[in-house]
């Protein structure tokens, strides 16, 4: 048995060994055409703003968000409270219970009197006096009943939401605080997917509706993205054009960050490579290239990886038109 296991195990290794190594296809180097880019400065705006301000004057007596929240339209921002609505509720209730327990009364006054009245035993202008009287505990009901409906709307103004689906890019108060009607309580950065750029006044010529540019955001992973232009505002602002871009796949940024816009000055032919037919081993770049009827890895001189959208790298020097490259881990 031990034989037979030793002599299945060899066959396989035989096998293996004549297998060999799985090779990817060979690439053949060919130049192609590239655009090259100047970067323009630009800065991310908001693409609309908005504020949450107080109607009553009062205290915070609660507050939902911080800076960098994200918001929901109608979601509960902060409550402010005035401590003068409350007692006056409170009255109107107690005299709203003393009304209906006089109306009450009267009415089983009347339908006695009523009944006296109809036998010849009740005088009609006394009838109708009390008539007269229950109107008007009627009426002061449903005066009060609309006063303490108005108070508790005036209550309810207290409630500070959300104007909008936003983040929240800056709270002015703080729980305690004081606060009168009309004052902010947050500011917040609509979230439409839509980014805002505003860019120097010399470059008015390269932004349009509906052409397509090229952002780069320097203080994140310097990748390439690709905008459209959407709309152009027609007033300059402190010098700059603002324009309305939307971003393939969105743009995850803040407020007020630098973001390149890449403007082609130019087209020229180059190679271009795959990163993944890239090593490095001490600081230098080596490709596999064939040299006959092998494989070497040759040294290269590379550019940025980033002035591609794909990530690609351009290879200055150590590779021809028309080499055949491999990777390395074939």
């Amino acid at each position: 048995m031990a034989t037979i296991k030793t002599a299945l195990l060899a066959s396989a290794l035989i096998g293996l060994a004549l297998a060999g190594p799985t090779h990817a296809a060979p690439l053949r180097i060919e130049p192609s055409v590239v655009t090259d880019y100047r970067p323009v400065i630009a800065r991310i705006e908001a693409s609309d703003t908005a504020t949450a301000r107080a109607r009553l004057q009062g205290v915070v007596t609660r507050l939902s968000i911080d800076e960098g929240d994200t918001v929901e339209t109608g979601d509960l921002v902060a409550i402010v409270t005035d401590e003068t609505i409350a007692p006056q509720i409170a009255a109107l209730s107690a005299r709203l219970e003393g009304l209906k327990s006089q109306i009450k009364q009267a009415e089983d006054d009347l339908a006695r009197n009523e009944a006296l009245f109809n036998e010849g035993f009740f005088p009609k202008a006394r009838l109708d006096e009390q008539r007269t009287g229950l109107d008007v505990l009627k009426r002061n009901l449903a005066s009060a009943e609309a006063e303490r409906r108005a108070l508790s709307a005036r209550q309810s103004e207290g409630q500070i939401r959300a104007p909008a689906n936003a983040r929240v890019t800056a709270v002015q108060v703080i729980e305690g605080s004081i606060v009168s009607p009309g004052e902010v309580i947050a500011s917040f950065a609509t979230l439409t997917g839509i980014v805002r750029l505003s860019l120097p006044e010399r470059h008015a010529a390269q932004v349009s509706e509906g052409k397509t540019i090229s952002l780069r955001l320097p203080s994140r992973d310097d990748a390439i993205r690709t905008a459209t232009i959407s709309k152009v505002y027609p007033e300059l602002r402190d010098g700059a054009v603002i324009a309305d871009a939307v971003v393939e796949g969105n743009l995850d940024a803040l407020v007020g960050e630098r973001v390149d816009v890449l403007a082609p000055i130019g087209e020229r032919r180059a190679i271009r490579i795959p990163k993944e037919y890239v090593t490095t081993r001490y600081g230098v770049d080596f490709v596999r290239v064939k040299v006959g009827e092998r494989y070497v890895d040759a040294p290269v001189a590379l550019a940025s990886p980033f002035a591609d959208p794909n990530g690609d790298y351009e290879v200055l020097s150590g590779l021809r038109p028309g080499d055949l490259i491999e990777r390395p881990e074939s």
